[in-house]
This record gives structure tokens, sequence and C-alpha cells, in this order.
């Protein structure tokens, strides 16, 4: 008679180290792959869109390596928010005005050469001559 609780154990063994490797792998190649940060000195453009439309631009000359950094480098640019372990800084005010979600379904985007950034800014890397833009979105009220 075969003991099945052992090859249960064994199956569920051989399951979580395969899953373990392929995390790993995966892990690796995100670090390996990732966008990397430009070292030394660089100038980003920022504009910002207002709910009204009304748009601000910023040129920011920095040797940070990451927009949020930068964004602290700014004169006449604030950028303030909640942190979070996960994600870093998450915007909530530029300039005084403040995106309320709950309100009116409003945040600010950030966006990179005119695509949504794939990270936080705490963790978007910057590169010289490298376009951003924060726009305020709202839901349409009917």
């Amino acid at each position: 008679m075969k003991n099945t609780a052992s090859g249960k154990s064994k199956n569920l063994f051989f399951s979580l180290a395969a899953v373990t490797i392929v995390m790993t792998a995966l892990l690796l190649c995100y670090f390996k792959f990732r966008p990397q940060a430009a070292e030394g000195r660089k100038t980003i453009t920022v504009d910002v869109v207002y709910g009204d439309g009304t748009m601000e631009n910023f040129m920011i000359d920095t040797d940070e390596e990451y927009l949020e950094k930068a964004f602290e480098e700014a004169e006449g640019l604030t950028v303030e928010g909640s942190r979070t372990i996960q994600f870093g800084l998450m915007i909530e005010t530029v300039n005084g005005v403040t995106a309320i979600y709950d309100k009116d379904q409003a945040y600010w985007s950030v966006e990179l050469e005119g695509q949504p950034c794939n990270y936080g800014v705490s963790q978007q890397p910057i590169r010289d001559k490298e376009y951003y833009r924060l726009v305020y979105t709202a839901a349409k009220m009917p």
C-alpha cells in the first residue's frame, strides 16, 4: 500500500520550489532590463496641465536620478502627496491644486513622452532631455 500523504508532500514541495525558481527568474529579469537612470547632469521638461486646461512649463536641471527628487529641485513647482512603502509618493497636490478622488474622481497622472509612466515618481528613472507631464484629470460631470 502506497503512502499518499508522502506523495502529496513531495508534489507540494516540488511545486513550491518551481514557483520560487520562476519568481526568482522574473525578479532577476526585472532588475536586469528595467530602465536605468542616467548618472550626471541632465535637463528635463515638465509641463503641469491643470483641470481648466491652463499649463505651466518647468525646465529642471538636475543630477538626481529619479523624478521625485528632480521635482524637489524645480523652482516654482511643488508636488505633495501621501507616501506608501510599495509605490513611494502618490501625488495629490501640484502647485496648490489638490485632486480629490472621492469627490469627483480627480487624480494627477504622470506621463513620459506622452505615455503614462510605468513607475511611480519615486521610482521613475530620468534621462537627459526627457519630457514629462503632470495632468489633472477628473470625471466629467453630466
